[in-house]
Order: structure tokens, then C-alpha cells, then sequence
């Protein structure tokens, strides 16, 4: 499961995504290329292979980055899949770019002590769709 955040040039004082006036349009942040370079200052060995799908894997993080299409970028959303760099990269990505990430799950700006959501727990249907046969474990 990956972690959504959304990162923007937002307007000055926004704490929430829900703070941010409709019909706000966030500044460039530059063309897709100069996105991708300061990226990879960050994070050297970053797959640019489908500039608008960036991928940034290591040992320590693994996330994915979407910077739109377009010649200009205006916003970014990152998707934390695993490691435990992964925020502390995000973050500094971030400020590299000048932008504020958002947690879209709660909808507060993104810090170090961020967690993903948790799912919910399981209902009973669901705990008995996926408990295992007994004759699936063998005999001994």
C-alpha cells in the first residue's frame, strides 16, 4: 500500500490541505528538467526514464514521484511505498524544490514524526474469507 503526499508552492500560512483557497493556483516550480535535476541532487541514482513518473529506490527508501505532463511543473504527489528514509528524502525533496508536502490522509503538512495510515481492521467476513483450510497446512 502507498502513501499518498502532495506537495505544493502553497499560499503563505496554510497549515491543511482544506485551508487552501478553492481555485488557488500554485506557482511553477520550473520545467519537468530542472524539477528532475534538483531531484537528483537529493537522490542521485533517481529513474527518469518517464519524466512525468519519476522513481526513487534504495536500500533506505522507495517512493515514486508524478510531476505532470506538462512543460511547467506546478505540483508534485509523492508516494512512499517503503523504507525508512523514505519521509526524511520526501522531506528534503521538498525543500529542495520550495514546496510544502501534505499527508492527504489527514490533510496536515508532512514532518518527520508523520506516519502512514493504518487500515482498519479486519472484519469477521474478511477474517474468515482469509483464514487457511486446515488441510492446506499438512500433517506431520
Amino acid at each position: 500500500m502507498s502513501w499518498a503526499i502532495y506537495a505544493m508552492r502553497g499560499p503563505g500560512g496554510v497549515r491543511r490541505l482544506e485551508d487552501i483557497p478553492d481555485g488557488y493556483e500554485p506557482p511553477s516550480l520550473g520545467t519537468a528538467e530542472s524539477v528532475v535535476d534538483r531531484v537528483r541532487e537529493i537522490a542521485p541514482g533517481v529513474d527518469a526514464s518517464k519524466r512525468s513518473w519519476l522513481l526513487l529506490k534504495s536500500d533506505d527508501y522507495d517512493v515514486e514521484m508524478t510531476i505532470g505532463k506538462g512543460v511547467e511543473v506546478r505540483d508534485i504527489t509523492f508516494y512512499i511505498n517503503d523504507g525508512p528514509r523514505s519521509i526524511p528524502v520526501v522531506m528534503e525533496i521538498s525543500s529542495k524544490l520550495g514546496v510544502t508536502p501534505y499527508d492527504t490522509e489527514s490533510g496536515n503538512f508532512l514532518t518527520e514524526q508523520s506516519r502512514p495510515p493504518v487500515p482498519p481492521p479486519l472484519t469477521e467476513d474478511e477474517i474468515k474469507a482469509n483464514k487457511p483450510k486446515w488441510w492446506k497446512f499438512g500433517r506431520g
